[in-house]
């Protein structure tokens, strides 16, 4: 169960890394920054770490533009140190594909299954 803290602190760096994907050049015309969206930012205890949870939109290339985003990485880790965030640290990042979407739909689909349908009725 993660603290009010971590919550708090984690909206705040999930924020600014989506100004920083809108406002940074990336240099690579592989991604299209204002088609990513992070879902979730999960803050370890200390506050050192932060791991991103992210989806392109339509799901396209995601494996493509997670390389390209721990590539990198120290654009988003300069955008972080500039930023004000009252921390002592700026928090390390991991980039992770969210596949919360993924799961969802699975889980409509079953739901939708006739076999299922019958036995929830």
């Amino acid at each position: 169960m993660d603290t009010q803290r971590q919550i708090r602190f984690g909206e705040l760096i999930r924020s600014l890394l989506s100004d920083c994907l809108l406002k940074e050049d990336f240099y690579d015309d592989k991604i299209n920054s204002s088609s990513i969206t992070i879902s979730f930012v999960k803050m370890s205890k200390d506050l050192k770490i932060a791991n991103v949870y992210f989806m392109p939109l339509g799901g396209k290339d995601k494996s493509k533009i997670l390389d390209i985003l721990k590539e990198k990485k120290y654009i988003f880790q300069k955008f972080l140190s500039k930023a004000k965030i009252h921390s002592k640290f700026t928090p390390k990042l991991s980039f992770f594909l969210d596949d919360t979407f993924e799961e969802a739909e699975k889980i409509e689909n079953l739901l939708l299954n006739k076999n299922v349908q019958r036995d929830i009725n």
